[in-house]
């Protein structure tokens, strides 16, 4: 019987990006093509939240906005998320979804006083995210693709820190099924180039402009979908 997953989209994405890779919401759905699952793509900066029912796990995108927008939809997403994570499924938040995540959970998420994590970066796991199952068959200090200049400055109250960088927190886990990755799993070198060179050229100032390429974030995905599968 196939799983069904809910992606909820938190932007419509760059429209560079989006004309010539599509939007992130694709790319998950296609790194995951090759599992037995079902995919409902819902359009929450839209408004389109739909229902909690039949869905087994769900996934929330990263998105040009900030949690602390005074924004409609970003309000009303806390008080969505909130009743799910009640309803214990399984939750991968990405950048966005993990800032998201922490804030609903009470922790705290500010503009980082470091500056942008933009391209690259190594990922340091933390004793707890190497024993993590969503960081399983990931070596400590592997590459990450990143793109936010928002960060998770207070880890949510009986939260697990799973991974930092030099500049922030990468990952948290929350009771069984709850998790949040700073980074992005599924950009490509690709998608992240064309990001980089965009925002560089809008005044971003980066740590590097070489950007080294990750043979593992996809690895999360998969790691979540075979959480979703074991339970």
């Amino acid at each position: 019987m196939k799983k069904k997953i809910a992606i909820l989209s938190a932007g419509p994405g760059l429209p560079e990006i989006v004309k010539k890779f599509g939007h992130s919401s694709e790319w998950i759905s296609h790194i995951l093509s090759s599992y037995n699952l079902s995919f409902d793509i819902r359009e929450v900066y839209e408004n389109n939240f739909g229902t909690y029912e039949n869905i087994d796990g769900w996934i929330i995108t990263g998105s040009k906005h900030s949690v602390y927008d005074n924004i409609d939809w970003i309000k009303s997403i806390q008080k969505f998320l909130f009743k799910l994570i009640k309803m214990k499924k399984p939750i991968l938040g990405i950048c966005f979804g993990h800032q998201l995540l922490a804030k609903v959970l009470g922790g705290n998420v500010m503009k980082n006083p470091l500056g942008w994590e933009l391209g690259s970066y190594k990922v340091k796991l933390t004793k707890n995210g190497m024993n993590s199952f969503i960081f399983q068959d990931v070596d400590d200090n592997e590459i990450f693709y990143e793109s936010h200049q928002d960060t998770v400055s207070e880890l949510p109250p009986k939260s697990i820190s799973l991974a930092t960088t030099l500049k922030s927190n990468q990952a948290f886990q929350y009771g069984e099924n709850v998790f949040g990755v700073q980074f992005h799993p599924e950009f490509s070198w690709e998608v992240t180039r064309k990001l980089m060179d965009i925002r560089i050229n809008n005044g971003v100032r980066v740590d590097s402009t070489y950007l080294q390429k990750s043979s593992c974030g996809h690895k999360i995905l998969h790691n979540f979908i075979h959480i979703i599968e074991s339970r």
